[in-house]
């Protein structure tokens, strides 16, 4: 029977835990994973992970990023498990690879801006991948990403590639066009109805990321913030009048009133 690790606060005890729970007498659970069956927790555990770090509370954080380096030290054992790579490995391989993206810090070079380093990075994860075999990817913008925050992400693409827009005012220019041509297909009573106003909303919202990219608001935490900011003066509202049973009761006038009231607050 797998014994518990006499430390809990080192690494390789982390690592051990992952290969019983994967081992003989460990979790039938974890030993029924594939890396196909871990990505969704993989990617909810990085959401909640940001949701901590937004909350600024240090323990959620500390939890948090605990649950993240489990996922990916349970990948890890994964692989080993097939003789593909391991833990050191990912270790060898991340710290290679920021030693050599930073020779402003590990070598002689010199940079004079953020800015410098960041065209520093992009040259020299660009050198990383000559003679590497790519498929062509024009966006090579991840599939799990949030929509809105992959919509930004293409805008930056196009902006290397000189198609995008000069100004945020031509940016809200097409944004509005966009609501124009939404608020048409809301109209419409054809059978393509549905389809068309997936269409527009998608329209909309693409293009207000791409204000969002211009006014160099990151879409994704703006909306982020807006949920949030939403869903306090939502709660809110129901302390102000007594609870969900009486604000359901109350007529749109004073729901208005309601909401008024707590964004003053």
């Amino acid at each position: 029977m797998p014994q518990p690790p006499k430390t809990l606060n080192e690494f390789d005890s982390l690592v051990q835990v992952l290969r019983d729970l994967r081992g003989p007498g460990g979790c039938p659970w974890d030993q029924e994973q594939t890396h196909l069956t871990l990505t969704p927790y993989l990617i909810e555990e990085v959401y909640e992970a940001v949701e901590a770090l937004e909350s600024e509370v240090d323990q959620d954080i500390c939890e948090e990023l605990g649950d993240v380096l489990f996922q990916v030290v349970l990948h890890a054992q994964l692989a080993n498990e097939r003789n593909a790579f391991n833990i050191s490995d990912v270790i060898e391989g991340i710290v290679s690879k920021i030693v050599r993206r930073h020779p402003h810090v590990f070598s002689d070079t010199k940079v004079g801006s953020s800015e410098e380093v960041l065209r520093n990075w992009e040259e020299i994860k660009r050198q990383e991948k000559k003679g590497k075999p790519q498929k062509p990817k024009t966006f090579s913008v991840p599939v799990e990403l949030p929509a809105l925050q992959s919509a930004g992400k293409i805008g930056e693409k196009t902006k290397k590639y000189k198609f995008d827009w000069n100004e945020a005012s031509q940016v809200l220019a097409q944004l509005k066009s966009e609501i124009a041509e939404l608020e048409e297909a809301m109209q419409d009573r054809s059978p393509e109805r549905e389809a068309k106003l997936k269409h527009e909303m998608g329209d909309v919202l693409f293009s207000a990321a791409q204000v969002a990219r211009h006014l160099e608001v990151e879409p994704e935490t703006s909306l982020r913030a807006a949920n949030t900011r939403f869903t306090q003066r939502f709660e809110s509202m129901l302390e102000l009048c007594g609870g969900l049973e009486k604000f359901i009761s109350l007529d749109s006038s004073e729901k208005e009133l309601l909401w008024k009231k707590v964004k003053e607050i």
